[in-house]
């Protein structure tokens, strides 16, 4: 005779399935919000050193602390873009008189 069925074991993956979704969501939310703010950190950060102190964006990426590496920069007319591919993007524009700030 066969021991019957058991549906307890198929509920505890369900449940361990739905656990790690759950975990990878809050994961890749709080991966995104660090991703923004060293995208904004970046974009500031060199739209100043390019346009208020005037020198190249290759001069001034290593002024930015290695730990910024991942976030990449892009040189606008008007300002700068830091991203973090597929994650984040933030703007910094020159504003004369003002400086720079992140829109």
């Amino acid at each position: 005779m066969k021991p019957p069925k058991r549906a307890g074991g198929r509920r505890v993956l369900l449940v361990l399935a739905a656990l790690a979704l759950a975990g990878a969501g809050y994961a890749y939310g709080h991966l995104r919000a660090m991703a923004s703010v060293g995208a904004g950190y970046v974009a500031k950060e060199l739209c100043s050193c390019v346009f208020v102190a005037g020198r190249s964006l290759a001069s001034c990426r290593p002024d930015v602390p290695e730990s910024m590496d991942r976030v990449e920069a892009e040189l606008l007319p008007d300002g700068v873009r830091g991203f973090v591919p597929a994650l984040a993007e933030r703007v910094a524009r020159y504003e004369p008189g003002f400086g720079c700030t992140l829109h």
